[in-house]
């Protein structure tokens, strides 16, 4: 069973419609960004999406990310966004998810709302399962 795990944090839209603002965001608001100076998702976000317009999927080695991290490093970071649902991983190439962030959002809402419903379905089986705790007895 492939598990995903995936944080949504509520956040105020940024004030810009620049794309580096609104990718930024994406991460932040989905948990890859660790801290404000922690940027290797986001580019690593953008690398996929430009693969993804152009139908395509890029490997680690190919990936532009104006950065001396070791390839291991890249794949840490690819690896945290497959984990999320947001990239998967097709032999030795990674693609987004879909071929638009608005399409890779609705998929991960239907991931949501299926476990969600699942978890809801055991849970009415738990409900029903349950007895009432049966009195205990009285010390005299």
């Amino acid at each position: 069973m492939f598990m995903r795990k995936i944080a949504i944090r509520s956040l105020e839209r940024p004030d810009t419609d620049s794309p580096e603002a609104l990718l930024k965001w994406f991460c932040t608001a989905l948990g890859l960004s660790a801290n404000d100076s922690d940027d290797i998702e986001e580019k690593i976000l953008k690398e996929l999406f430009y693969s993804a317009r152009a139908n395509e999927g890029i490997s680690s080695s190919e990936m532009n990310l104006d950065t001396d991290l070791s390839r291991s490093t890249v794949i840490y970071h690819l690896n945290r966004l497959i984990e999320t649902g947001i990239a998967v991983k097709r032999g030795r190439k990674y693609y987004l998810r879909a071929n638009e962030m608005s399409k890779v959002i609705e998929e991960l809402e239907y991931d949501i709302e299926r476990e969600m419903q699942r978890m809801l379905d055991v849970a009415k089986e738990f409900d029903s399962l349950m007895q009432p705790r049966p009195n205990k007895a009285v010390k005299k």
